[in-house]
């Protein structure tokens, strides 16, 4: 074989080298693009349904807007309208009620319950975990009619107990007065506003939250629980620890990313009532102490058409949660025990 026939083989191998190559290369990109494919119709239909609806919101916040064809451009002037506004900063007031009256309850029960039912020899324990998570599956709208009839002046099964005992019928869906000056009425003292806590009628929808997030709570809480090692009991158990030092250095610790998970969850959630207060009180309550952020958002939008104030209302208040949440990461995430 000559020269020439090693330098033809030569070439011959590297083009084959090269073709392999290309070939090669030519399928990691495939490959590659195979999960960008998958998740290309989920993307479509976010962006479709939620990224050009918040665009477009961001964008008429900018506008006096009332559906009519012209739109008056403002500026920000929507969101200086809005932060002076003593109506924004009541619904505020209302709806920081709401929070503090659901998110405490809500986790110490469904802690309680999910302790109550950590045990899988107690009899009919399935039936138990089902009936208590039953008001999570409820509609809202379903149980707020339902919390409606129960609460009711005159036909309530409230009031009928309370009747029952000798006590008066309490107005409880049209009772304006904040419970906690409720409880001060004694003694002659006037709270301030802010300190003069929910309105009754607030109070009942409180009640409604607590009820419907307990369930959740619980089945959380309950998964975290068995996911605690069993030896940590036996451990301690073994040096003398009684059940509630077991529940206070043991339980609790543990589980503190399960309630650090469902703070956030709740809180979230919280703001973004709508539902049994559109049900139970349509008309934003007595002298308007129901009319959270969330309700005064649709009023202004679908009461009022004043559309391009609502979209501003709307964003300051996604701004205020993102604010919220990210404050409650910083200072909580850092006492949550992952191990």
């Amino acid at each position: 074989m000559g020269l020439q026939d090693f330098e033809l083989a030569g070439v011959q191998g590297r083009a084959g080298v090269s073709i392999f190559e290309q070939d090669h290369s030519r399928g990691l990109q495939v490959k590659k693009a195979i999960p960008y494919i998958f998740i290309a119709p989920a993307g479509a239909i976010i962006g479709f349904f939620l990224l050009y609806p918040l665009i477009y919101s961001l964008v008429i916040s900018f506008f006096e807007w009332d559906l009519s064809p012209t739109m008056t451009f403002v500026g920000l002037g929507n969101y200086a309208q809005i932060l002076s506004s003593s109506e924004f900063w009541d619904s505020m007031l209302y709806t920081a009620y709401y929070i503090l009256g659901v998110l405490p309850f809500s986790l110490l029960i469904g802690f309680l319950f999910a302790n109550l039912l950590n045990d899988s020899t107690m009899k009919g324990i399935g039936f138990f975990r089902m009936i208590y998570f039953l008001p999570v599956v409820t509609s809202p709208i379903a149980a707020g009619m339902g919390f409606s009839f129960l609460f009711s002046t005159e036909l309530g099964y409230v009031n009928h107990i309370i009747g029952s005992f000798g006590g008066e019928y309490v107005n409880w869906l049209t009772n304006p007065e904040g419970i906690v000056q409720i409880l001060f009425n004694w003694t002659g003292i006037q709270l301030p506003k802010v300190l003069q806590g929910p309105s009754v009628a607030l109070f009942v929808i409180i009640l409604m939250g607590i009820w419907q997030n307990i369930g959740y709570a619980m089945v959380v809480y309950l998964a975290g629980l068995q996911n605690i090692p069993q030896t940590y009991y036996e451990a301690a158990a073994l040096s003398g620890a009684n059940k509630f030092q077991m529940l206070r250095k043991i339980t609790v610790p543990l589980l503190s990313p399960t309630t650090f998970f469902l703070l956030i969850m709740f809180s979230i959630s919280s703001f973004q009532v709508f539902g049994p207060i559109m049900v139970m009180t349509p008309d934003g309550g007595p002298l308007n102490t129901t009319s959270v952020v969330v309700f005064r958002l649709y009023r202004e939008a679908f009461s009022y058409y004043r559309f391009g104030y609502a979209a501003a209302m709307a964003f300051v208040l996604f701004l205020f949660v993102i604010s919220l949440t990210a404050f409650q990461v910083k200072s909580i995430e850092r006492t949550v025990h992952y191990d």
